[in-house]
């Protein structure tokens, strides 16, 4: 069968960002390379001042790199006259934590703004009220922005980042000045722009969460660095580097869990040939019947103190936090067994946790 290639919309090589700030450099990025490919929702998760914003800013060149090359949509952005970047720049639709609506305008006349002049008022009706229809915001065009709710001025924004018909779409911190309900449901009306559009997405965010529940590529951000990066599930059953793994333990409330569990009296009276470790598997491994197997096969008894079991893009990723009572022996048949099952195991130090 013949590989279909993906198709790459969005290539970074090498950009490199320097700011002086009060006769200080600041490397704000460095020498990063990015490739996102059509139809992605592409998560780039990191702590404020990672550089994130300033990345993800090169694309359309509102931050142009101090060296590096930006290709987007086949066309090298550094290359431009000024007005073939406008022009380019309607390829990408793009919204902010912040919304930047125009308070003194109704939510039709905000929506309608990038096309003045390029539309007739016919054209430009039809098109803010399909976008509104879009956005689930039919009734409110004549509103203001001061009478809507912080989800619905965000779901204006995404509205008229959408009125020049993008391929693209950025979403800086888009729903950091959100509620948690309201941010779970603009990222599912951004995921399903995603499918009905085919719109490219890319997700600028400090929160695991919001990259857990849409994206399908992530890369994890620091210093003006990529650090790690690879498919949504690569990235949550093997991550890598510290700063990730803190990211993930986070969104799923492990650090608190491990708190409450080395707490309990089975972890604070372990024997020699306990052992209190932490199981990581994903996908056909979430269908086995692991514990029960240890039992009847190894001779070594699980004690589940903490379990939880998530859906990424449609794939079990489950944790379990366990002590495993056997003879030395029957331990090692039986981490041998969980490795070739893709099972992670990860030895905890009850210690190491109640001083963390």
């Amino acid at each position: 069968m013949r590989q279909i290639m993906a198709e790459s919309v969005i290539t970074l090589k090498q950009v490199d960002v320097n700011f002086v700030e009060k006769k200080r450099s600041v490397h704000a990025v460095d020498h990063v390379d990015l490739t996102v490919n059509r139809g992605d929702i592409y998560g780039i998760v990191g702590y404020s001042g990672a550089g994130k914003s300033t990345l993800v800013r090169t694309i359309n060149l509102l931050q142009r790199p101090t060296s590096g090359a930006v290709t987007v949509l086949g066309q090298d952005m550094l290359a431009l006259t000024p007005k073939q970047l406008r022009l380019e720049r309607r390829r990408i639709g793009m919204i902010f934590q912040h919304f930047n609506l125009m308070n003194s305008r109704t939510i039709a006349d905000n929506i309608a703004f990038p096309l003045r002049g390029r539309k007739s008022k016919a054209e430009i009706a039809k098109k803010v009220a399909d976008l509104l229809d879009l956005v689930g915001l039919a009734d409110r065009a004549g509103a203001y922005p001061a009478e809507l709710s912080g989800g619905q001025k965000q779901r204006v924004g995404i509205a008229r980042a959408l009125a020049s018909d993008p391929e693209i779409l950025i979403s800086d911190e888009a729903t950091s000045a959100l509620d948690p309900k309201t941010t779970s449901a603009i990222l599912d009306l951004l995921q399903s722009l995603n499918e009905k559009l085919g719109l490219t997405i890319v997700l600028i965010t400090h929160e695991m969460e919001a990259v857990k529940q849409i994206c399908n590529r992530v890369a994890v951000m620091d210093e003006g660095r990529i650090i790690e990066r690879g498919d949504l599930l690569q990235i949550f059953a093997q991550p890598q580097q510290q700063l990730t793994k803190d990211f993930i333990d986070t969104t799923i409330q492990l650090d608190a869990a491990l708190k409450s569990v080395v707490a309990q009296p089975a972890v604070q009276n372990l024997k020699p040939t306990d052992r209190l470790v932490r199981l990581t598997y994903v996908g056909d491994s979430t269908d086995q019947p692991l514990v029960a197997t240890l039992y009847k096969e190894y001779n070594v008894v699980a004690n589940i103190l903490f379990g939880d079991i998530q859906i990424l893009q449609g794939t079990p990723f489950g944790n379990l936090i366990i002590v495993l009572s056997g003879a030395p022996a029957d331990l090692d048949r039986t981490f041998a067994y969980l490795k070739a099952n893709d099972v992670t195991v990860q030895p905890i130090d009850p210690k190491e946790v109640a001083n963390s």
